[in-house]
């Protein structure tokens, strides 16, 4: 079995929502640590003001997940279903009204036209409700004003935009508004400058949530200059803060996998799993972790264990079959990937490009699999 070969796309790649299938040990779905982000829409919304936060939370739910578990739900939220036309030209349609919207724990208020929220007594009566029960509310360049209008900015220090900042200071005296800042963290409330600054924002509230090491990799992603300011980057923690002993030590893990450090990973995982023996996720990532080190048979070892656990089962079953098929056991894989399919398994895509199932892709039972799904 090569190590360089694409068992990367059978090992690595994570189903986050495949649980279905009978397995022969389970354990009570773990409590999620999936945050809800309600990103505001409405005709005329600055682009950059939601599309910058919307993509650093995106990215940021898959290099912050736990346990195949993304780190945050993002989804839009507008008055209504209505399309929306963002800088004149791009049609957004939102996901949510504000009347059927999943209670969010953090909301993105994007700038713009951004009077037609604030002046708008049902949005704002929406709005001071979901701030209230929010665990964090954030705004991009003159979204800070419906902040004010909800109240939340009273008693705080906020910015917003630089062309905005003097109306701010007069529409809401209550407020201190200060100019030249690129974003100002009060506790649940967070106002950032215009347009390119949410992304700061954005990347300070991941890196406070979630840990400087997630904000550092989703800005690596964006390929953005990240620079927090040294005061605030020597008080993020590296690892998620809210996460447990054993959350953090999952955490660690993952950061030996993103090194590419397989003897620590496997180090690490099997620790995990030694601690826990019915923890499937630890079998799984260890599988991985042991065959990138280049112990074939402890991988297919934690494989095997692995597949007996419903949340990583149908995966598990599919890295079986490409281990089976790139040792040449044609009926053992292809076994493996008929009982994948039965458990939930349901990416084609995977199983058709795959080149470690190169050795069965011509078998009638190979073919039947992939019409099924």
């Amino acid at each position: 079995m090569s190590k360089t070969s694409s068992l990367l796309g059978c090992v690595l790649v994570l189903a986050i929502a495949s649980t279905a299938g009978a397995a022969e040990a389970s354990r009570p779905a773990p409590k999620t640590n999936t945050r809800n982000v309600a990103i505001v829409l409405y005709e005329g919304v600055e682009l950059l003001d939601f599309a910058g936060p919307g993509e650093v939370f995106a990215a940021a739910a898959r290099f912050g997940a736990l346990r195949g578990q993304p780190a945050f739900r993002v989804y839009t939220v507008a008055k209504s279903k209505g399309p929306i036309t963002s800088q004149g030209f791009l049609k957004v349609t939102p996901d949510y009204t504000i009347d059927n919207a999943p209670r969010a724990d953090l909301i993105v208020l994007p700038g713009g036209n951004s009077g037609a929220l604030s002046e708008d007594p049902r949005f704002i009566d929406w709005a001071r409700k979901a701030i209230d029960g929010a665990e964090l509310s954030m705004s991009v360049c003159t979204g800070a004003f419906v902040l004010g209008r909800a109240g939340a900015l009273d008693g705080r220090t906020a910015t917003t935009w630089f062309g905005a900042t003097e109306k701010l200071r007069q529409t809401f005296p209550k407020a201190t508004v200060q100019d030249g800042r690129r974003f100002v963290d009060e506790g649940r409330i967070v106002t950032t400058a215009g347009v390119s600054a949410g992304i700061d924002g954005a990347l300070h509230v991941v890196a406070r949530l979630l840990g400087r090491a997630v904000a550092d990799k989703t800005a690596r992603y964006m390929e953005y200059h990240w620079t927090p300011e040294a005061y605030l980057a020597q008080k993020y923690s590296l690892l998620n803060p809210s996460l447990d002993d054993r959350g953090r030590a999952l955490q660690r893990a993952g950061m030996f996998e993103d090194e590419k450090n397989w003897p620590e990973a496997a180090k690490a995982y099997a620790a995990l799993a030694d601690e826990d023996p019915e923890d499937g996720y630890s079998w799984h990532r260890l599988a991985v972790a042991l065959h990138y080190s280049g112990d074939a048979q402890g991988a297919l070892s934690a494989a095997k264990k692995a597949s007996g656990f419903r949340e990583v089962r149908p995966d598990a079953l599919v890295n079986l079959a490409c281990m089976y098929a790139r040792a040449g056991q044609r009926n053992d894989a292809l076994g493996a990937l008929e009982d994948a399919v039965a458990a939930g398994f349901s990416a084609k895509w995977r199983l058709q490009g795959d080149e470690d199932l190169a050795s069965v892709r011509d078998d009638p039972r190979f073919q039947k699999l992939l019409a099924r799904l």
